[in-house]
């Protein structure tokens, strides 16, 4: 996916969930978080973030990528279904998209891709890596927990898939945060084990573009263990 012209910017401080205050030329300004999560591993004061312009609303910038110790960060999470279309649609992989339909409602919730009339995939981005593994989520979420329900609940109906991009670089494989939500590491465990699809693909990150680069190795409990 490629990027609009990005101005650089200076992290100050999270204000809420939604809005942060960052410097830019020297001059103090707000900017929009498309993000819910934490971050409080990439979102300390002074660090080094970059804005796009917004062409509406009540704040001229949003932050998209932020400069982590090893690797570019996309913070935008709205970016992770698109991301993972794109590389549906340019590899095949995991299947052949022949058929896209964006934002299905199944039962209680919403999904953000239907394949093929019958592959219904819910994608979650990723942001936090600690020793080279990617962890979801970064803060407990009960909408994660309830997305994984309702896809068990729809195995009638669809083949359905989890998937987990992760906009960053320094990742080696993925793992569920066990230590922040550890119910629903047990839900993704149970999904996994009844032959539901769970899949985690990284992403190269630059300036000019995002992208899917490759699959890294899904591990849960007793695998993490090992590794």
């Amino acid at each position: 996916m490629k990027l609009p012209p990005l101005r650089k910017a200076v992290f100050r401080k999270r204000i809420n969930r939604f809005v942060c205050s960052v410097e830019v030329d020297g001059r103090s300004g707000k900017a929009l978080l498309r993000n819910t999560g934490r971050l409080r591993e990439l979102l300390t004061p002074g660090r080094e973030v970059y804005l796009r312009r917004k062409s509406s609303g009540k704040y001229a910038y949003e932050i998209l990528l932020v400069r982590g110790d090893r690797s570019l960060v996309c913070v935008d999470s709205h970016m992770a279904p698109a991301l993972f279309e794109e590389w549906v649609r340019l590899t095949g992989k995991p299947w052949p998209a022949e058929d896209v339909k964006r934002e299905l409602r199944a039962g209680r919730s919403r999904f953000d891709l239907l394949l093929n009339g019958n592959i219904l995939v819910e994608a979650k981005s990723v942001n936090l890596v600690k020793d080279g593994i990617a962890l979801f989520p970064d803060a407990p979420t009960e909408r994660g927990r309830r997305h994984i329900k309702d896809l068990m609940n729809l195995r009638s109906r669809f083949e359905t898939c989890v998937v987990f991009v992760i906009q960053r670089e320094d990742a080696v494989a993925f793992s569920p945060n066990y230590e922040t939500d550890p119910e629903f590491g047990r839900l993704l465990e149970e999904f996994h084990r009844a032959g539901n699809t769970v899949k985690a693909y990284l992403c190269k990150v630059s300036l000019y573009e995002v992208k899917v680069w490759k699959e890294v190795p899904v591990v849960f409990n007793m695998t993490l263990r090992r590794w």
